[in-house]
């Protein structure tokens, strides 16, 4: 049995062995020995795979060694792949994080997320990683409960986690022959070290139980794979899966993808059902062994990385009026559901046309908000909102009248800081007048923590000064008044040091 062994793990693993065979005297055969390395370690890259294109499997991301990151950037830090399962867990293989030889698990430091399909595009997205937690049951040497979850230092919300298959979803995902894609930037060659800037995607078919475990034979489009026996592979807790190509090519994850995802079903159906873990030799007749993610739900239930509800309680809104538009605010209760999105309806109650607008959650501190536009001044509409997640939508929430007003347009917080002396400092974006000219432009603070807002105005140049604060996080908003009433801009925290 052979782990997918991490990309910057081969030619360390090479180089001794060149050394250990040099002192014996041999010579030949050196780099055969070095592939069939037992445990290849995960993170292996897809042989005999497709090309990625803009938007294939936007939850995949690649784990890099944040050093290494700093020193020689994403391509060459790269050891692993994972999957974002919500918006701020991802997915990996356990190994991909742990060290055989003294037993410690990476430091959450030692690690950054990059979220990009090239790892040479310039200026790739990472996000820091705020712990690391591996499966309880995990053995390094039987390769079992290969999985394990990070935590993310800030939440991902401009992409669609994919949810890890659950017991209760259909056994047709994971049936013999089903298709199914792996991915990741792991080696492309069987016999040398090649790793493509973009991700690869391989396409695959589900073997039966008995080839991962019992050692029955299973061939796929006229090739035939051989089974893995008890001693090495255990159905209960692992996926085997191989593809062919139309030219009889086998299609395997290898070095370098170790921890990476592999999928079923397409669209809003589709799963996380494996997490590459490991295999013998890539692409040969002996098919890729995954970790069987539906046998791991209730670990990824204990570390936030499934989501096993729907949202069940409706959120609370209320309105903050605009000129032809009315911004919609939600509160939320924690009911476990990991809400991904929230929608507001604004219905006319005249001609029953309706309007509606969608919000994401915040990362500030903020309550979540959308604005709903293109209303009429002066009618009131009925307006309720709802939250969802990638499983379904809540109940929708109590419905609560608003009116639009041609009050100005708040022209929003450009540029702020907070000075040492205590002082937060802002430049602002014009207001609009719109129905009535405007007769006054503030700066409001409120400690988010609670207690009196502070204000200050804001000059003809722009700039607003406000002193004498707390050392705690703010709320800050612009508030520009006319004949019609006042308008509020969207928040934006800041956060005041000493």
């Amino acid at each position: 049995m052979g782990t997918r062994l991490p990309k910057s793990v081969v030619p360390a693993i090479a180089a001794a062995m060149v050394v250990a065979l040099l002192a014996s005297g041999t010579s030949a055969g050196i780099f055969g020995v070095a592939l069939a390395a037992p445990k290849e370690s995960s993170s292996p890259r897809i042989v005999n795979g497709d090309d990625s294109g803009p938007g294939d499997l936007p939850f995949l991301v690649a784990l890099l060694d944040a050093y290494d990151f700093e020193d020689e950037g994403a391509y060459q830090a790269q050891f692993c792949g994972g999957a974002l399962t919500t918006t701020t867990t991802v997915v990996t293989a356990a190994h991909c994080v742990f060290d055989e030889e003294s037993g410690a698990v990476t430091s959450p430091d030692e690690l950054l997320v990059a979220l990009t399909r090239n790892l040479k595009s310039p200026n790739v997205r990472t996000v820091g990683v705020s712990a690391v937690t591996v499966h309880p049951d995990y053995d390094s040497e039987t390769t079992t409960f290969d999985i394990a979850v990070l935590t993310l230092a800030e939440p991902v919300l401009d992409i669609t986690p994919v949810l890890p298959m659950r017991p209760a979803d259909s056994p047709s995902l994971v049936a013999v022959g089903a298709p199914a894609k792996v991915a990741g930037w792991g080696n492309l060659s069987v016999d040398d070290e090649n790793f493509p800037d973009a991700f690869k995607i391989g396409r695959l078919v589900i073997f039966p139980n008995e080839s991962c475990g019992s050692g029955s034979d299973f061939s796929v489009a006229g090739v035939t794979f051989d089974g893995y026996g008890g001693s090495s592979a255990s159905a209960e807790t692992m996926l085997c899966a191989a593809g062919v190509s139309s030219t009889r090519k086998i299609i395997d994850s290898c070095q370098g993808d170790s921890g990476g995802p592999l999928v079923a079903g397409d669209g809003r159906a589709m799963r996380l059902i494996g997490v590459v873990s490991w295999g013998e030799e890539c692409a040969s007749t002996w098919p890729g062994v995954y970790t069987r993610v539906s046998a791991m739900s209730d670990f990824l239930t204990a570390t936030k990385a499934l989501v096993t509800l729907a949202p069940t309680t409706a959120p609370a809104i209320d309105l903050t009026v605009l000129n032809t538009a009315l911004r919609v605010n939600f509160t939320t209760t924690d009911d476990g559901s990991a809400i991904s999105s929230f929608t507001a309806y604004a219905t006319d109650p005249t001609t029953g046309v309706v309007f509606s607008c969608t919000g994401l959650p915040r990362v500030d501190l903020q309550s979540p908000f959308c604005t709903i536009n293109g209303l009429a001044n002066g009618t009131a509409y009925a307006v309720s909102g709802a939250s969802a997640n990638s499983l379904g939508i809540s109940p929708m929430s109590t419905t609560v009248s608003g009116i639009p007003l041609g009050v100005p347009t708040p022209g929003g917080i450009r540029k702020v800081w907070s000075t040492d002396d205590k002082m937060i400092v802002v430049t602002v974006r014009r207001s609009r007048d719109n129905d009535a000219p405007i007769s006054k432009v503030a700066l409001r603070c409120s400690p988010i923590a609670g207690g009196p807002p502070r204000f200050a105005p804001v000059g003809q140049d722009g700039w607003a000064f406000l002193s004498g604060l707390r050392t705690t996080y703010y709320s800050c908003a612009i508030i520009a008044t006319n004949a019609l009433g006042s308008a509020v801009s969207a928040p934006k925290v800041v956060k005041v040091t000493r």
